[in-house]
């Protein structure tokens, strides 16, 4: 059996030819190379793909999400965020000008509406319910009916979710906005680039106002902007993967399965529920693993023996344990789920190129390196 990559990223050929084909013909035809057609055109369709009246593409998922927050002005406020989130989705909130106020997380790594009550004050304005590895949780219907009985704004960070699905309504339709990251690993990627999805005017609007420089007419601008800016080969990209994403998820969803079948008898593992009413885009495949057992160790042994490349955390280090967020963290010692799970947990790989006799490759790895190990 070949190497067994963490993660790989899923162009097929004809998309490729596409793209060579339409990048080519902007760099002949002198359109201009940003915000241009393409742009449009990338904007509308992912607008239509999620359910949202807009959709505006930035430069990464970062700036999607602080352009958010900075168009619903939370300078001075708190803004809650789950503690278990990779550290972008606090340095937007800090960057935008808002505290971060950190909460811990339910046994499917997502944030606990019940400790997002208890931290609830009169300076809070947004909360940031993460998809972790791609999962909605179904508590977002409680944590929505809670901001709203509170008159607080609610903000996705989608970064991981393209394309899931609670109750058949996709991830960036729930909230007010939502944020969405193309980086290189995500399950569509433009390499970098974000993008901003909305129903509400305003936001739209300020979203597009702060991503060019604050222009309102040619040098003209209106407020403090930023070079926030997708190039349109960016946007041809992201036209390329939007085109193939049921598929993207069809084969992730596949792998799954497989996973879901030979991992659920090992005894030591414990594998992530997943409701019957959600559709996971398989971002992250989870896994946990007993207490005590060092996530690390196991890695290390399958890469060197079997050839396995487990697919990165989500996440091991939550943002409270981090000493650049310490002034933001009262008591270390009350994000007791957060510091259990992130410590604890595995992502298998998974992507569509995988074939069903590597999956299965990593299932038999995973158990007798477990055993090697002997942790059974």
């Amino acid at each position: 059996m070949s190497k067994i990559q963490p993660f790989r990223y899923y162009f097929p050929k004809n998309t490729i030819e596409w793209i060579i084909t339409k990048t080519r013909e902007l760099l002949e035809s002198s359109d201009f190379l940003t915000l241009g057609r393409y742009n449009e055109e990338f904007e509308r369709k992912f607008a239509e793909y999620i359910g949202s009246k807009y959709a505006i593409a930035v430069s990464n998922g970062t700036a999607a999400l602080e352009i958010i927050l900075r168009a619903i002005d939370v300078r001075g406020c708190d803004v809650i965020v789950p503690t278990n989130t990779f550290a972008a989705t606090a340095f937007a909130v800090i960057h935008a000008g808002a505290r971060p106020i950190f909460v811990d997380i339910d046994s499917d790594l997502n944030i606990d509406p019940a400790d997002v009550k208890k931290k609830l004050t009169s300076k809070t304005k947004v909360i940031v319910p993460v998809h972790i590895g791609g999962l909605i949780s179904p508590r977002i219907y409680e944590l929505l009916e809670l901001a709203n009985g509170q008159g607080v704004y609610v903000v996705e960070d989608a970064a991981h979710a393209h394309g899931s699905m609670l109750d058949h309504k996709k991830a960036g339709s729930f909230g007010v906005a939502a944020s969405f990251s193309f980086f290189s690993t995500k399950v569509m990627t433009t390499g970098e680039g974000g993008m901003i999805t909305t129903s509400d005017d305003e936001i739209a609007g300020q979203a597009r106002l702060l991503r060019n420089q604050g222009k309102i007419r040619g040098n003209v601008v209106g407020i403090l902007g930023y070079n926030w800016r997708m190039t349109e080969i960016q946007a041809i990209i992201g036209l390329a993967q939007l085109s193939v994403m049921e598929e993207i998820i069809k084969e992730r969803t596949r792998i799954a399965r497989i996973y879901d079948e030979l991992l659920v008898n090992v005894p030591v593992l414990q594998l992530l529920k997943i409701s019957e009413n959600f559709r996971h885009n398989y971002y992250k495949y989870i896994v946990f693993l007993p207490k005590g057992c060092d996530p690390e160790v196991l890695g290390r042994h399958l890469k060197e023996k079997y050839s396995v490349s487990l697919s990165g955390y989500v996440y091991e280090a939550p943002l409270h344990r981090q000493s650049v967020f310490r002034e933001y963290v009262n008591d270390l010692d009350s994000y007791p789920i957060a510091d259990d799970l992130c410590s604890r947990h595995i992502a298998p790989p998974v992507y569509p190129q995988m074939t069903d006799e590597e999956a299965q490759y990593v299932c038999e790895s995973l158990k007798q390196a477990i055993q090697d190990i002997g942790w059974i």
